[in-house]
């Protein structure tokens, strides 16, 4: 089982590296072998490259990042963090991307939450990569994504909805795991590399946290994680 789930990874890394690579070695011989082109048309194949590039490149930080996550190597650097903070850090990051495709970004931050421990960069590229998530998935005239902290008793809830396409309860059940998207039938071609909810999972469920989702297709979707209060601050600075 083991060799075969291996060998399921390795197949599924390398299509996803082929696509790009495909896509840059046909342009730039396109380029090569058309020295008199357009200067539209060969603007437009290298903005295709560097896409592409750029492409390659998140895809090949994220296995290594989930590799080094998966195999305890990952290095973890907690401190005190301001929810609040990191929450308008990471949607002020996707502001522009929000504005280009029309989607209304709000946010519920209360004042006086309390303070967790944990790697900022690690939480903030959670929220980074809900955020995108729901904007791939948002498709209506009037799409709207909402971001809320909200302190529990335990811990801190951060909920991000969205009024997108909503996933399938089928397909919830798989999102999380690695390479694994919304099927076509319901989004047409998947976006992303299918690692951004993978590794999302691992980084909150080191904090013994918990991620989930609860969606409505046709509705929209609300993915949420939890990350612990601190009965003591040198027990999460120790995790």
């Amino acid at each position: 089982e083991l060799d075969r789930l291996k060998d399921d990874f390795i197949s599924t890394v390398t299509h996803e590296l082929r696509t790009p690579l495909t896509s840059i070695r046909a342009f730039s011989e396109i380029l090569g072998d058309n020295p008199q082109l357009e200067t539209v048309q060969r603007a437009k194949f290298l903005g295709i490259i560097t896409r592409e590039s750029e492409r390659l490149t998140r895809l090949i930080n994220q296995v290594l990042d989930l590799a080094k996550i998966e195999s305890g190597a990952a290095e973890w650097h907690p401190s005190a963090l301001d929810m609040r903070e990191v929450v308008e850090d990471a949607t002020t990051a996707l502001s522009q991307i929000y504005k280009e495709r029309g989607i209304q970004l709000t946010a519920d931050l209360p004042d006086g939450l309390p303070v967790v421990y944990a790697d900022r960069d690690r939480i903030f590229q959670v929220i980074l990569n809900l955020l995108s998530n729901a904007a791939n998935f948002c498709d209506k005239a009037e799409s709207r994504v909402h971001v809320s902290v909200i302190a529990e008793d335990t811990a801190l809830r951060i909920e991000i909805a969205d009024n997108g396409i909503g996933i399938s309860a089928s397909d919830q059940t798989i999102i999380f795991e690695k390479f694994r998207q919304v099927s076509d039938s319901v989004a047409g071609k998947p976006k992303g590399s299918g690692l951004g909810l993978a590794i999302s999972r691992e980084i909150v469920q080191h904090y013994k946290g918990r991620l989930w989702v609860v969606s409505t297709p046709g509705v929209g979707s609300t993915f949420s994680f939890t990350l612990p209060l601190p009965r003591s601050k040198l027990a999460f600075l120790a995790a």
